[in-house]
């Protein structure tokens, strides 16, 4: 069974530094480099493949349009490798963002609070979180990006039309506050680009699992030093 390992394209833009360390990751554990943006290569996919996922959003696209044997979430092989050389954190409190593109992937949420406290977070729960997730920056606030009512339609539209509620950047700004308002840590772990953006928009400090993971200190914008 082959390995295809889909990297993000927001993650990429968003997170060069770790993507390139992820990147030498996956290459090391499966031999393989990254195929690229799931909107083109999920035709690429047959059912012999396990499609690697680091996007909520590429997952559902896959799931509905893509036609692989497993998909697997790149977090479930780090939390899975004992010789995984996790940062110590000493302990930081950090709040965990759930998102609502994976709100019914009990496994993803789990894994991702697993890898906290392997990097010695002290996790604390939003008053919404898992299942009851509600919460997907601006990405929610805005119309449904076409292409992904397309590629996943199940998600976007038959199942999740009603939760897209658009509105100006002003209102985006100040639901972001008011929900940022409800969280007790300043710091905000989140596994989904559009959850971290609007947490930072609210006024805390949203950080991706993969900057957690794969580190650089050397840029200050990068997460808890």
């Amino acid at each position: 069974m082959a390995h295809v390992f889909f990297p993000s394209c927001k993650a990429k833009a968003d997170y060069p530094v770790a993507s390139e360390k992820l990147k030498a990751y996956v290459n090391k554990k499966f031999d393989i480099d990254p195929i690229g943006c799931c909107r083109v290569h999920h035709k690429k996919l047959t059912p012999n493949d396990t499609a690697l996922v680091v996007c909520n959003n590429c997952a559902a696209i896959i799931e509905e349009s893509g036609n692989p044997g497993t998909l697997k979430f790149i977090w479930s092989v780090i939390d899975q490798d004992s010789d995984f050389p996790f940062p110590d954190y000493h302990g930081e409190p950090i709040s965990i963002q759930d998102c609502w593109i994976a709100y019914e992937k009990r496994e993803l949420q789990d894994t991702v609070r697993s890898l906290l406290k392997k990097m010695h977070l002290t996790v604390h729960e939003l008053a919404e979180h898992h299942a009851e997730t509600r919460f997907c920056g601006v990405n929610l606030l805005s119309p449904c990006t076409p292409s992904n009512a397309k590629l996943a339609p199940k998600r976007y539209v038959q199942n999740g039309a009603h939760m897209f509620t658009p509105c100006s950047e002003t209102e985006q700004i100040a639901r972001f506050q008011a929900h940022c308002a409800g969280i007790s840590t300043e710091q905000v772990a989140c596994y989904c680009k559009f959850c971290r953006d609007a947490i930072n928009m609210g006024g805390k400090r949203g950080v991706h699992i993969l900057q957690l993971l794969f580190p650089d200190y050397a840029e200050n914008t990068k997460c808890l030093r």
